[in-house]
């Protein structure tokens, strides 16, 4: 045999027998690991060294794994926290809008010492054009007053030519009048209308006796228009 020729351990029954050569069928032949029937490596048995590529794989270690895990629930709280304040503040915002508005405290400002500075000169102001005055309303004349009736002439005697042989005296009066529909002359009063003598027209001459056992004696005329209104003429005659 060559001495490159590939070898297996050969473990005897007591564990602690040295290896042999294991001559392969062929030159190119594998190497293959030989166990012993007892399953104890012999580096485990006689404290030698383990050769490499004996015993089971060793066990991956987790802890990243762990870390990562944990890692996640973390961002997981947060997030869920996160989206609950913000659903809050969303609301909140939605009933301030639609109810009164919350006053907001402000700090206090610390005032400034403002610097000295030229007052600005006053600058001439254009007079303010003068209100006029309300033009008045117009308003509508009164009615013309309604013309009273009135004596355009009116003539009568003021004594009486009494004798013994004539106790009466005949006296005359005359008249003439405007806005006027009727005439009344009476004697002893100032209206004949309330007490009359006689309705006379409105434009005559008229003639009345005198009794001449009166010393004096008043007459009037008395004219009244469509309304209502009256004008008066009122002598007095004395016997002659």
């Amino acid at each position: 045999m060559s001495n490159d020729q590939p070898t297996e351990r050969f473990d005897a029954q007591n564990g602690d027998a040295p290896t042999k050569r294991f001559d392969a069928q062929g030159s190119d032949a594998p190497t293959v690991r030989f166990e012993p029937a007892g399953g104890i490596p012999t580096g485990a048995a006689g404290g030698g060294p383990v050769p490499p590529g004996s015993g089971e794989p060793p066990t991956p270690f987790s802890e990243p794994e762990g870390k990562s895990r944990t890692l996640l629930i973390i961002l997981a709280i947060v997030g869920g926290l996160l989206l609950i304040a913000l659903v809050i503040a969303l609301t909140l915002m939605a009933t301030r809008g639609s109810g009164d508005s919350v006053p907001v405290a402000t700090s206090p400002t610390p005032s400034t010492t403002a610097s000295e500075s030229p007052s600005p000169e006053p600058s001439e102001t254009e007079p303010e054009p003068e209100e006029s005055a309300p033009e008045p309303e117009p308003t509508t004349a009164p009615p013309p007053p309604v013309a009273s009736p009135s004596f355009a002439t009116f003539s009568a005697p003021e004594s009486a030519m009494c004798t013994s042989a004539n106790p009466t005296s005949q006296l005359t009066f005359s008249w003439s009048s405007t806005d006027a529909v009727a005439a009344w002359i009476g004697v002893a009063t100032t209206n004949a209308k309330a007490a009359p003598y006689e309705e006379v027209p409105t434009t005559a001459t008229y003639t009345i006796d005198y009794q001449c056992s009166n010393e004096s004696e008043v007459y009037t005329v008395t004219l009244e228009d469509s309304v209502g209104n009256l004008a008066h003429e009122t002598v007095t005659v004395t016997k002659n």
